[in-house]
């Protein structure tokens, strides 16, 4: 696929344009003007990693001209890298974390090239601190107990880059005495009042009236992502089981304290999937929390990632070497083109959705102006996960009456993938059949699949004919059921009855290609 075919994929027809173009730093290991060029294969020592990563840094230069002029003489600046979990834990596997290189690299860079006064490394992972009372999760290394700034990952992980964070740390003190290098642990920091009792705040609202996303409006938050200057998102790109991709988005549920968050035994931070999911989904406080402090600057580690998962799987070819590093300041184009380099379809990231909505950014590729190596050269198909569907359609004409004509039924926008018709039509009566309608604009004639889920007797016609007949036995689950559709060019009509059952009336649909794996039919849009 050649770079224009790859920016101006039909797909982005539905979305609204930005004014400027978004500018991403796209660096592989081949790349001609790095000093020493390698292979896709190269294990890669630090020296090679570290060009790489600043010249994606240059080549995805903001607004401002470049990072260093974006960041103000004596700011405190904070990268967040991705350290979920350490080597010895059952759940990691090498891609599971941001590469130690490219944390240095971006430090480096900071530090040589900014006037930052201060910067600080920052994560929240799935282990206990050293001073934490209790004893699990915990993370022992030659008898003693240690965590992300002290655990020494070896000659071998990182080739190049041994030791710990703290050992990093030290090393830059040393060579730049006039600035400060820290480590702060991200799930023992968060906001408290003036009585040293944990502090929620919540979402801020955006100029035009958007707030949070999740279940519950407010959350605690680590203070040092509220209240740096200047925040770098250092994340590795992986596939994720129930959001798609984990990139620079999905770094920032390590910003919620676990002090917060996990539950007394164990260290998940279950409580915030318990309070601030929507309807089981974890895009909206992966916003809401993105919400707190937008990075103001992205560089992405795709060295190496996990694809199927966002952890260790055990299965056979997991992690996935890619041997490149993106770079760019609107977080929104980033994680949209990092989806598209993994194989999947952006417009099927929830996350970047609601982000968009807050006007974080467009997923709009066609806003986006990739500087550097040609993305259509390195996209592949990584492996998704078992149960990964796209995002179903919003946009309805919704009735109670199936026999009047839909361009009389009412509008109604779906809050998320299902739509309740107890909800819009205000009550269900059992035996009743509703309807709702949605027009599906296709740039030609295509061939694919209508993924359904229901709760109730589903019929689904598509331009006056049936496509689909199903009746729910089992619970509700959306992308259920599935059978095989054509659309025409232009505009398609497809209309769904439901028949309540047992006071239940339910529906979701989205439409994927001709490879039936969960994605959205590139080029489509949905027209209420």
């Amino acid at each position: 696929m050649k770079r224009r075919e790859f920016l101006f994929l039909p797909a982005a027809a539905a979305l609204p344009a930005a004014d400027f173009k978004q500018r991403i730093g796209l660096v592989h290991s081949t790349h001609s003007k790095l000093a020493r060029p390698s292979s896709g294969d190269d294990p890669l020592d630090y020296e090679r990693v570290r060009d790489m990563v600043w010249k994606a840094i240059e080549y995805g230069k903001p607004r401002a001209g470049s990072l260093e002029a974006k960041i103000k003489p004596g700011s405190w600046v904070v990268i967040k890298p991705n350290i979920v979990f350490l080597r010895p834990q059952s759940s990691y596997t090498t891609g599971d974390v941001t590469d130690m290189r490219v944390t240095r690299a971006v430090l480096e860079y900071v530090a040589r090239k900014s006037r930052a006064a201060r910067i600080t490394i920052a994560e929240g992972g799935s282990y206990r601190g050293i001073k934490d009372p209790e004893d699990a999760p915990v993370v022992m290394q030659d008898g003693k107990r240690v965590d992300a700034s002290t655990f020494d990952w070896g000659p071998d992980e990182f080739s190049g880059t041994g030791g710990s964070l703290n050992d990093m740390l030290a090393d830059f003190a040393k060579q730049f005495p006039d600035k400060k290098f820290d480590y702060v642990d991200l799930n023992y920091d968060a906001l408290r009042d003036a009585s040293g009792n944990i502090k929620r705040l919540e979402v801020p609202k955006t100029p035009k009236g958007v707030g949070a996303f999740g279940e519950r409006s407010d959350y605690g938050i680590a203070r040092t992502i509220v209240e740096c200057d200047f925040l770098i998102s250092v994340p590795v790109a992986k596939v994720h089981a129930r959001c798609g991709i984990t990139c620079c988005m999905k770094n920032f549920v390590g910003a919620a304290p676990r002090e917060v968050y996990a539950e007394k035994r164990g260290f998940a931070n279950a409580v915030l999937h318990r309070e601030h999911s929507l309807e089981g989904r974890i895009d909206s406080f992966i916003t809401d929390l993105a919400s707190f402090h937008p990075p103001d600057y992205n560089v992405v580690d795709c060295i190496r990632g996990l694809q199927y998962a966002e952890h260790r799987t055990g299965q056979r070819g997991q992690m996935i070497r890619s041997n490149m590093i993106l770079a760019g300041e609107n977080t929104v184009a980033v994680d949209a083109m990092v989806a598209r380099m993994l194989g999947f379809n952006p417009w099927d990231m929830e996350f970047l959705h609601m982000a968009q909505q807050r006007d974080m950014g467009s997923l709009d590729l066609n806003t986006i102006d990739v500087i550097g190596d040609d993305p259509g050269k390195f996209e592949r198909r990584w492996g998704k996960p078992r149960d990964w569907y796209g995002r179903c359609n919003r946009e309805w004409r919704v009735t109670g009456n199936p026999e009047t004509a839909p361009a009389s039924w009412t509008r109604h926008t779906a809050r998320t993938d299902t739509l309740d018709f107890a909800k819009v039509v205000g009550g269900l009566e059992p035996g009743k059949t509703y309807a709702a309608a949605v027009r599906v604009i296709s740039p030609g004639t295509r061939k694919g699949f209508l993924w359904a889920g229901v709760s109730g007797k589903l019929t689904a016609s598509l331009n006056g004919q049936t496509v689909m007949e199903e009746q729910s036995v089992t619970r509700y689950r959306v992308a259920q059921f599935r059978a095989p559709l054509e659309l025409r060019s232009g505009e398609n009509l497809l209309v769904l009855r439901v028949t309540a059952i047992s006071n239940a009336a339910r529906v979701s649909v989205l439409i994927t290609g001709e490879r039936n794996d969960g994605d959205t039919m590139e080029g489509i849009r949905w027209l209420a």
